[in-house]
């Protein structure tokens, strides 16, 4: 009977190591949603090389989006969560983040948006002129 016991408290702390384990992985995923469907069309694991392209897309910020509302009716919403969190300070924004939200949309390629949230977890939309090009590439969207 306790070997019994044993067992089957082994084999839940298995799989409560395996769930916390999916849980972890989830939150590396890259996930591109296509604005216009509401869809979800590509997730994908964060690299090294995402992070690089979003470090690039932050330099680009220019100024802090002034618009009601900065959504565009086309394109795409790219969540990146880094694989590393990185240090923000400008004159807009300080602050460590781990995910950004990019505003990517086809017709304006040098153009977009950035959110990125502070400490209180608020959203901050800033206007950025980044070349989406590499990131596309790496991404599959073309």
């Amino acid at each position: 009977m306790r070997k019994c016991i044993k067992i089957i408290l082994f084999l839940f702390c298995i799989s409560l190591f395996l769930n916390i384990k999916t849980i972890a992985a989830s939150d590396e995923t890259i996930k591109v949603l296509d604005i216009e469907t509401s869809t979800i069309i590509k997730e994908l694991d964060s690299t090294e090389e995402v992070d690089k392209d979003v470090e690039k897309a932050i330099k680009s910020i220019t100024r802090v989006t002034v618009q009601a509302n900065p959504i565009p009716k086309q394109g795409y919403l790219i969540k990146i969560p880094l694989t590393k969190s990185l240090k923000i300070k400008n004159k807009w924004f300080e602050d460590i983040v781990s995910e950004v939200l990019l505003l990517y949309n086809p017709t304006t390629k040098e153009q977009g948006k950035i959110i990125l949230y502070n400490d209180e977890n608020s959203p901050m939309f800033f206007d950025i002129e980044y070349n989406f090009s590499p990131l596309i590439e790496k991404l599959n969207l073309n």
